[in-house]
């Protein structure tokens, strides 16, 4: 494979401290071994990956005995893209796995704020593992829990065999509510054998398109509007508070069009001055004289537009836009997506 003529696929793995990132990078390693994964970890000493598979250790590599590369990032993520694409090494794939306390939105702007990035790569996916056992103590106290939730595509659920049934339902539900556009999955031991995650491209516009028109436009979904179906939380008031000013999901229904000008200087000011609250926007717009949907996602400060499908004569346009965030003033987005319309 030419590593500079053709878009690699990106998928980036996180997930808190614990939950089982090492074993699913393992496992993926292993399932798809028709794949050549160029795997970047943040310290050889914590990669974990299993011994059988590795050949040995060249140009500050560990090869892998099914063609594969791992490398860390001590020099930065540029710079060790730049050394794999220059290395020796073909690859299909490329696999990067976060700090369990990292915020992947830092590594998910290097492949969407920027050109060069976007001619070489793209991203598949951002798969999020969770721990069944740990996660509700662990969203109630480490804010990162949620930032990773909220920007990913797919969710594992792992260890759901060391929960009753209760406790999976009620854990599940919790993350559906942090991000109910995301894919989500219920794994024993991270095992994937049943679970497609490479090459999904769950990132995509097309993808994006469906799940944003699929996106119930309902009451906003709340932490506060629930606590009284999740026993816990209710019967501890410290956990509820935590939850309550955390993370919200909002979707937005504009029928019409929108004045392009007006929206995107908009948008540039929410993403500038509120990143640290907007974790993630997914959309389909309809901006007046455009004949096709645009797909619109972003990720703190940087956004993407992708053309969709073309609006069809009679179609009704509309604009969706789904956000993921905390602190979010529902009543003044709709205010301001509503004085955009043009006809």
């Amino acid at each position: 494979m030419d590593n500079t003529s053709s878009k690699i696929p990106v998928t980036i793995l996180t997930g808190f401290l614990g939950a089982g990132k090492t074993t699913l990078l393992n496992n993926i390693v292993r399932k798809y071994s028709n794949k050549r994964f160029a795997v970047i970890e943040n310290e050889f000493g914590e990669v974990g990956i299993d011994g059988g598979l590795i050949v040995g250790n060249i140009d500050n590599m560990i090869e892998l005995s099914n063609g594969c590369i791992c490398c860390n990032l001590s020099e930065g993520l540029a710079q060790t893209l730049n050394n794999l694409l220059t290395s020796k090494y073909t690859f299909t794939n490329l696999l990067i796995e976060t700090t369990g306390i990292a915020d992947p939105a830092g590594v998910i702007d290097n492949f969407v704020g920027y050109e060069e990035m976007q001619r070489k790569f793209v991203i598949d996916s951002v798969i999020c593992l969770a721990d069944a056992m740990t996660y509700e103590d662990s969203a109630a106290e480490q804010p990162e829990v949620h930032r990773q939730l909220a920007v990913a595509d797919i969710i594992l659920l792992n260890k759901i065999e060391d929960v009753t049934p209760e406790q999976g339902e009620r854990v599940k539900n919790l993350i559906r509510t942090v991000n109910p556009t995301a894919k989500l999955y219920c794994v024993s031991h991270a095992d994937i054998s049943n679970v497609d995650i490479i090459n999904t491209f769950a990132y995509s516009a097309a993808n994006v398109e469906k799940l944003v028109v699929d996106f119930r436009n309902a009451t906003p979904l709340k932490f506060e509007a629930m606590d009284a179906d999740f026993g816990s939380f209710a019967q501890n008031p410290a956990k509820a508070k935590a939850f309550r000013h955390s993370i919200v999901s909002e979707g937005f229904t504009i029928e019409g069009s929108l004045d392009e000008q007006k929206f995107v200087y908009w948008i540039q000011g929410v993403l500038q001055y509120n990143a640290s609250n907007v974790f993630r926007i997914k959309g389909i717009l309809s901006i007046a004289g455009k004949p096709k949907r645009l797909i619109f996602q972003s990720v703190r400060n940087f956004f993407l537009v992708e053309d969709g499908e073309e609006w069809q004569p009679g179609e009704q346009r509309f604009t969706k836009l789904v956000f993921i965030g905390r602190k979010l003033d529902r009543k003044a987005i709709q205010n301001y997506l509503e004085s955009f319309k043009v006809n």
